[in-house]
């Protein structure tokens, strides 16, 4: 008789990346403490019975903005009801950011991280974000790094937080230097600014002008440039919320030419295309970049199955509804962005495995493992082995679902899938070794998740 485990999953199926094989799992301490071969003697303090079901590393949501500031107010959630709302649907880890403000970066980190820490249920790390390479915020990279916030954010457009090419340069120099991870909102702030005086002088500013406002040919060139530094910095670079064809192509470009580029795209770019914004309720759908055409939902689909792109994220931020709706005759006027954390997971599961005919361990990749490694949580995160932290999603691949079942973060925010259908959905959770789902309904307590503080990357 093994000794005893704190939990056991007997009779599921567990799949990873690369394998899936029938396998019970023993918990210990927050982690994977053994595989065994199914009904191997053993005992533990709870038992759960996932016959018929898949055993797979939770999802990393690699881009959320909760409690969110904007327009001097905030977003709708709080860490408890969103994390919570994210480990309903199979997320068990999500990255946030750091927003700019008063006070150093340093302070900022540990401030955010304190106020995440209160009461998220699921584990969390950040994306700090620089809009500046003044000294100060320079100084600051070693330090936050040091720390565990190891990778950033910059964007390369809006007026009160882009940064230029030179400021860009230099706070990568900076990043790379500590062995920090840069990101990019990869937009090119020229390229929108011509396209959106284009539309205001033309008065085509309604709902269904809004793609041609940010075309792709933005993103592109953005990724052309910073891949660019990258490969003389020598340093890998994460570009955030890659949205259809062009982007793709330009972080194929800059593979080739021998950058590490980390290409994150969002659940909605995978499960929509530009006819919502000629639909019902089309303003739910203004979000940055656009979401595209057909075709570049196709391409985004080519790039996860090739391993173009690492991650999907679902760039969440729980506006109130009355902050998006009323401005239908100009899209300048709503705030870009959706909420979308709840329905990550079993959206992406059903596009992928269900539309796309893909296997589960290709879902597995993009939904968790590909960026628990680009972002420095690998092999702690991101694979069920023996030694990662307990996060375990029982998955029930049979489970029907409509958008009526992906529960938001608050009744005063939207959906972009209420009309959406599909089938798999999270039966059970285990989030470090604690069962924070049971048959679907919500067990965990608030402030249970921890902040993952990541090491700093080597350089050759």
């Amino acid at each position: 008789m093994r000794p005893g485990f704190d939990l056991l999953v007997r009779g599921g199926e567990v799949v990873n990346g690369d394998a899936r094989a029938a396998l019970d799992v023993g918990v210990s301490g927050g982690r994977v403490a053994a595989l065994l071969a199914p009904g191997s003697p053993a005992v533990a303090d709870r038992e759960i019975d996932a016959t018929g079901l898949l055993v797979m590393p939770g999802g990393v949501d690699t881009h959320t903005h909760v409690a969110w500031p904007y327009d001097g107010t905030v977003t709708v959630d709080d860490w408890h009801s969103a994390t919570r709302a994210a480990v309903l649907g199979g997320t068990t880890t999500i990255m946030d950011f750091v927003p700019p403000g008063d006070g150093g970066l340093a302070a900022r980190c540990r401030a955010r991280a304190e106020e995440a820490a209160a009461g998220a249920v699921i584990d969390f790390g950040f994306h700090p974000i620089l809009t500046a390479s003044d000294t100060r915020d320079v100084e600051d990279i070693g330090k936050v790094v040091a720390e565990g916030f190891t990778s950033f954010k910059m964007y390369t457009t809006y007026e009160d937080r882009r940064v230029d090419d030179g400021a860009a340069w230099v706070l990568m120099r900076a990043i790379a230097a500590h062995g920090g991870l840069p990101g990019f909102h990869a937009e090119n702030h020229e390229i929108l600014t011509s396209a959106l005086d284009d539309q205001v002088r033309s008065g085509h500013l309604g709902l269904a002008d809004y793609p041609n406002s940010r075309p792709g040919l933005a993103e592109a060139e953005t990724i052309h440039m910073v891949s660019m530094y990258a490969r003389r910095l020598n340093t890998p670079v994460y570009i955030f919320h890659v949205s259809g064809s062009d982007a793709l192509d330009a972080v194929r470009f800059a593979r080739r030419a021998g950058t590490v580029v980390h290409a994150e795209t969002c659940t909605h770019y995978l499960a929509h295309d530009e006819s919502v914004f000629t639909g019902e309720d089309a303003w739910r759908f203004v979000i940055s970049p656009p979401i595209r055409a057909a075709s570049d939902r196709r391409d985004l689909w080519s790039g996860v199955t090739d391993g173009t792109v690492v991650s999907v994220g679902s760039d969440h931020c729980a506006y109130d509804t009355s902050a998006k709706r009323g401005w239908e005759h100009d899209h300048r006027k709503i705030p870009a962005g959706a909420p979308g954390i709840e329905a990550r997971t079993p959206v992406l599961w059903n596009e992928a495995v269900n539309v796309c005919g893909l296997d589960p361990c290709l879902f597995v990749q993009v939904s968790a493992e590909r960026a628990a490694r680009a972002l420095g949580l690998f092999p702690r995160k991101g694979r069920v082995a023996v030694g990662a932290d307990a996060d375990l999603v029982l998955w029930d691949p049979a489970h029907a679902w409509t958008g009526a079942d992906l529960r938001p973060v608050s009744p005063s925010t939207f959906s972009l899938y209420e009309s959406s259908s599909g089938s798999g959905f999270a039966r059970h959770v285990i989030a470090g070794g604690r069962l924070v789902v049971e048959d679907g309904r919500f067990a965990g307590e608030k402030g249970t998740g921890s902040f993952l503080a990541r090491e700093p990357m080597a350089r050759s």
